[in-house]
């Protein structure tokens, strides 16, 4: 029988799997999704803000700089990490965006070092994202987490993805999957992320419509993937 992991942080040891649906719903994943669909080309994911920075200096064409360091984005960055920002853009005219942030790309870069499909998976695209990967036999759902530690905003998105994968088939659950489970059904995400300290922090800053617009369920049917592009992980629709 096929089978189905959450691992709550990338500091975890990371399980061997077939295909990865990486989550970070407060709110990388989110904006990569929205993203591609509001005419992205291309993402190059990357870990810390000084890399970003060199490596749009040394890209040709027109590249945007994105990303977040504690929620807000980091001084010279063209973007920060709000999917609701990106309305601004006319992304078509650019030739792609390289993106870091505190928790999402990293858990990204983490599940590509293991191998297999690597998915962007998000609550509004829930649905699409699993239909990606439900006919893997080792399905794991990697949680970007907070600072290493587990997150309850990541952990309760996952917990929906697992019921979404059980709307398609019979899958093994592992332990961490029958915990993200159980999280998803107990109340409304948006409840259970407002109560999470990311969900806070959002808040705090006056953040709220982020939130609110992470926390959709399954109106989107873009999907991303994490590919090879000129020798380096990226980003693309598929």
């Amino acid at each position: 029988m096929a089978s189905v992991d959450v691992v709550f942080s990338p500091a975890e040891p990371l399980p061997r799997a077939d295909g990865w649906l990486v989550v970070d719903l407060l709110r990388a994943s989110t904006t990569i999704v929205t993203f591609f669909e509001r005419g992205g080309r291309r993402l190059l994911p990357v870990s810390s803000v000084a890399e970003a920075r060199d490596l749009r200096r040394r890209l040709a064409g027109r590249w945007l700089l994105m990303g977040e360091r504690n929620a807000l984005p980091p001084e010279g960055f063209d973007l920060g990490n709000s999917p609701l920002e990106l309305a601004s853009v006319d992304l078509e005219s650019f030739d792609g965006a390289v993106m870091t942030t505190t928790n999402g790309t990293a858990a990204l870069l983490a599940a590509a070092s293991r191998g297999g499909v690597v998915t962007v998976a998000a609550a509004r695209n829930g649905l699409a994202a699993v239909a990606r990967v439900s006919h893997c036999e080792r399905v794991a759902i990697l949680c970007a987490g907070l600072e290493g530690r587990p997150a309850l905003d990541d952990t309760a998105c996952a917990g929906g993805l697992v019921a979404r994968l059980l709307g398609r088939g019979a899958f093994a659950l592992s332990d961490g999957a029958r915990m993200a489970l159980a999280l998803y059904g107990s109340a409304p995400l948006v409840d259970l992320v407002g109560l999470s300290r990311h969900g806070g922090r959002l808040k705090a800053l006056g953040l709220e419509a982020d939130l609110e617009y992470c926390c959709q369920e399954d109106c989107s049917n873009g999907t991303v993937r994490l590919v090879t592009w000129e020798g380096r992980p990226a980003l693309e629709a598929f």
